[in-house]
């Protein structure tokens, strides 16, 4: 199932003890407070791993900038970019180094593709909808009356979230291991 803002605000607005909301932008002093962690929530939650769900790419045009020292290019990054997972040149078949610096990618490759994590993603597989709607719980509890001393346990359940989904996504994106040893496979190490 994916999840969206609405139901991602009313799920940490549950476990803090608010009251639910039928629209994200509803009045009540929680569903404010809520909407307004929601943003500064997504954006951290997807910076946090190479989600697929959230996952781009792009060639990079030439910018006007002149590079950093030590480099020859400046590449600006997408405007939709939180966090660069790799860089490659080729058509993608040479990985390159590369530093960020601001919002620009230095390199010395003279055409760069990259994979980017995407901040436009909007419809959440269920793993991340409850990494994020621990971490939006986890922000408002201080200012929600029901759940302002149990913060430490709302960090808790939300890195435990954060590591479900991580093995969650990683397990989706790479194929299963093939192991050809014989001794490995019967003692089950693969």
């Amino acid at each position: 199932m994916r999840h969206n803002r609405t139901s991602i605000i009313n799920t940490a607005l549950m476990r803090v003890g608010g009251q639910g909301v039928t629209a994200a932008f509803q009045d009540s002093p929680s569903a404010q407070t809520a909407a307004a962690a929601y943003d500064r929530a997504v954006a951290y939650c997807l910076s946090l791993h190479p989600w697929s769900f959230a996952l781009k790419h792009a060639a990079l045009a030439r910018g006007t900038e002149s590079p950093a020292p030590g480099w020859r290019y400046a590449w600006p990054l997408p405007a939709d970019c939180l966090r660069v997972v790799t860089a490659a040149a080729d058509g993608g078949e040479r990985h390159v180094r590369y530093a960020l610096s601001g919002d620009a990618l230095q390199t010395d490759s003279g055409a760069v593709t990259v994979s980017y994590i995407s901040s436009e993603a909007v419809a959440f597989p269920d793993a991340f909808a409850d990494v994020l709607a621990w971490r939006v719980a986890l922000e408002i509890a201080p200012y929600v009356e029901q759940g302002g001393g149990n913060v430490r346990d709302y960090l808790e359940m939300f890195e435990r979230a954060l590591d479900r989904a991580k093995v969650e996504n990683d397990v989706r994106q790479r194929p299963e291991r093939v192991c050809r040893s014989s001794f490995l496979k019967e003692r089950m190490v693969f």
